[in-house]
C-alpha cells in the first residue's frame, strides 16, 4: 500500500510542468499562501501561475514573496529563445519584462520590435514615437512642430510656459500663485476636500490601438510636481538637538529599526547598523568627491533621506516595483535595500548610482528635467563602480559587464549612432544604452587630448540648458560627430 501510493505521487510529480517545480511563493497579509510561478509583477497586483490556474492578488493582500530564480535570468533565456525576425514575440517579451521591471530590457525589447517590424504601433507607442503627417517622430519632434515648448518635463503652449515661468500655477481654471495655492489646498484640506494644481500636459496623440501605454509611466523616476530636486542647500542649518529629533520622528513614523545621520545623509534601514554605518561612511566620501568633480562650492545645509530595506523582498512589498529595480531616487529621498549580491550590481553599486542622481538634482536643478538621458545616466554609469580608499573615492573604474555589451554591439554593427545616443529621449533609452553613456563619458575623459575639461565644459553648458546637444558636443570637440564615433569605437574595442 505504501509503496503504490510512493509511485503515485511520484508518476504525479513527473506530470508536473517542469516549470511550477521551481516554485515561486506569495504569502498573503490573511494568512494564506500560493505556490507556483510568477507571470507578472506590477505596483498594482502580482499574478501567479498555480496547478489550479492563474491568480491575481492585489499588493495591498501580500505580505512577501518569495521567489525562485532570477528575473533577469528568465528575462535572457526567453530572450536567447526568440528567433531574430518574431516581432510579436520581441514585443511580448518588451510587455513581460516592463511588468518585472527591467525597463532598460523591455526598451531593447522594443527597439528589436520596431528594427523587424517598422510600423508596430504598439512598440512605437512604448517607445515615445508618434505620427505626424504619415511617418513616425519623436515625442519631442511632435510637440514642438505641433508649437508647443518644454517647461521642465513637460509639454505646453507658449502662453502656459510664460505662466509657469513666472511662478505660476493652474487651480480650478485659475492662475494663481504658488503661495495662494498652498493656502487653498491647506484650507481645502481642513474641509476634508482637496484643490490641486492642474498638471500640464505630459503628452498626447491617440495611443494605438491595443497598446498597454505602460510606458507612459516611465519616465524620469524624479519627476513630479511638489518634487524639489535636492533641497539641501539655501534652509538653515539644523542643531543637532534639531536633527536628532527629526531623525528620531521620521524613524517611528517610517517604522525603521535603524537611523543613523552622516555628515551629508540621514540613513533609515531594517538592515544591519554595522553595514548601515559603512555605507554611511563610503556616502559621506562620495558627496566631498562629487563636490569637488562638479564645482559645487554652495554649502550644503541639510541631510539627504536615504531608505534601505532589510531584503530585496521587503523592498518589492513596501515601494511596489518590480524584482528588476534596485533602487531609485524620487527627488527627496534615495531608496535600496540590504542583501544585494556583491560586484557591479551590490548595494553600494546602487547608492553610488543614484547618489549621482541625487547630486546631478542638487547642481542642475530643473535642467535636470532638460539634460539629455546619456549624460545623466552615463554619469551615473561611469561612478556607479566607484571604491573607497582611505578617505578618498576613486572613480573611473570599468563596469566588466558594460564594457562588453557595447563591445558586443560594436564588434556586431548594432552599435548605436552617436548623434542618435546624444539626441536621444528617455522613453527610448535601454539597457543597450546605458552602456554606450558610460562607454562615451569614458572615451572623452580618458581617451583623448584635453577631453576631461572639454567635458567638463559641455557639463557646464548643460546646466545653462537650451543648446542642441549634437551642435554643442561638435563645436566643444571642435570635430564631426563622425570622426568622433570612429576615435570611440576604436577606443572601446582596445579595452579591457
Amino acid at each position: 500500500m505504501r509503496r503504490s501510493s510512493t509511485i503515485a505521487l511520484l508518476l504525479a510529480l513527473l506530470l508536473i510542468p517542469a516549470a511550477l517545480l521551481a516554485q515561486d511563493v506569495i504569502y498573503k497579509t490573511d494568512g494564506g499562501r500560493l505556490r507556483g510561478k510568477i507571470v507578472a509583477d506590477t505596483p498594482r497586483y502580482v499574478k501567479i501561475k498555480t496547478l489550479g490556474g492563474v491568480y491575481t492578488v492585489p499588493r495591498a493582500d501580500i505580505a512577501r514573496i518569495e521567489r525562485e530564480g532570477d528575473v533577469q535570468q528568465t528575462f535572457e533565456r526567453r530572450r536567447d529563445k526568440l528567433r531574430g525576425t518574431d516581432a510579436k514575440g520581441w514585443y511580448a517579451l518588451g510587455v513581460w519584462a516592463q511588468d518585472q521591471g527591467l525597463h532598460p530590457q523591455a526598451v531593447d525589447c522594443f527597439h528589436k520590435t520596431i528594427q523587424i517590424d517598422r510600423d508596430h504601433e504598439d512598440a512605437r507607442w512604448e517607445l515615445g514615437y508618434r505620427r505626424l503627417n504619415g511617418r513616425w517622430v519623436t515625442e519631442a519632434d511632435y510637440f514642438s512642430q505641433k508649437g508647443y515648448v518644454r517647461w521642465e518635463d513637460k509639454w505646453v503652449s507658449q502662453e502656459e510656459y510664460e505662466k509657469y515661468e513666472s511662478g505660476l500655477v493652474k487651480v480650478e481654471g485659475r492662475w494663481i500663485t504658488q503661495e495662494a495655492a498652498a493656502a487653498l489646498e491647506k484650507e481645502q484640506e481642513g474641509k476634508g476636500g482637496g484643490a490641486r494644481a492642474e498638471e500640464p500636459r505630459r503628452q498626447a496623440g491617440k495611443p494605438a490601438k491595443g497598446a498597454r501605454q505602460a510606458g507612459r509611466a516611465r519616465g524620469f523616476p524624479w519627476v513630479g510636481r511638489n518634487r524639489p530636486l535636492g533641497g539641501q542647500v539655501g534652509q538653515p542649518k539644523l542643531s543637532k538637538a534639531e536633527r536628532d529629533a527629526q531623525l528620531e520622528r521620521n524613524k517611528q513614523a517610517g517604522r525603521w529599526k535603524v537611523a543613523y545621520a552622516s555628515k551629508y545623509y540621514d540613513f533609515y534601514s531594517n538592515g544591519d547598523e554595522a553595514e548601515v554605518a559603512k555605507f554611511a561612511r563610503t556616502l559621506d566620501l562620495m558627496c566631498e568627491e562629487f563636490k569637488r568633480i562638479f564645482v559645487f562650492k554652495q554649502e550644503i545645509t541639510r541631510p539627504f533621506p536615504i531608505h534601505l530595506y532589510a531584503s530585496q523582498r521587503e523592498f518589492m512589498s513596501r515601494t511596489g516595483k518590480g524584482a528588476g529595480v534596485g533602487g531609485f531616487y524620487d527627488g527627496r529621498k534615495i531608496v535600496g535595500y540590504h542583501g544585494k549580491q556583491t560586484g557591479e550590481s551590490g548595494t553600494l553599486s546602487t547608492l553610488f548610482h543614484e547618489g549621482t542622481h541625487q547630486f546631478q538634482g542638487l547642481v542642475l536643478g530643473r535642467n535636470m528635467w532638460r539634460a539629455k538621458i546619456w549624460l545623466i545616466e552615463g554619469l551615473a554609469v561611469f561612478f556607479e563602480a566607484s571604491k573607497a580608499q582611505g578617505k578618498r573615492l576613486k572613480t573611473g573604474a570599468i563596469p566588466k559587464g558594460r564594457l562588453a555589451h557595447v563591445k558586443r554591439a560594436i564588434q556586431s554593427g548594432s552599435y548605436v549612432k552617436l548623434h542618435d545616443l546624444i539626441r536621444m529621449e528617455q522613453r527610448q533609452f535601454g539597457a543597450l544604452h546605458y552602456a554606450h553613456a558610460w562607454s562615451l563619458i569614458y572615451f572623452l575623459i580618458n581617451g583623448t587630448k584635453g577631453g576631461k575639461k572639454r567635458f567638463k565644459e559641455y557639463w557646464e553648458q548643460t546646466k545653462v540648458g537650451g543648446q542642441d546637444p549634437v551642435k554643442l558636443f561638435e563645436e566643444l570637440f571642435n570635430k564631426p560627430m563622425e570622426e568622433i564615433e570612429a576615435a570611440w569605437k576604436a577606443y572601446v574595442l582596445r579595452l579591457s
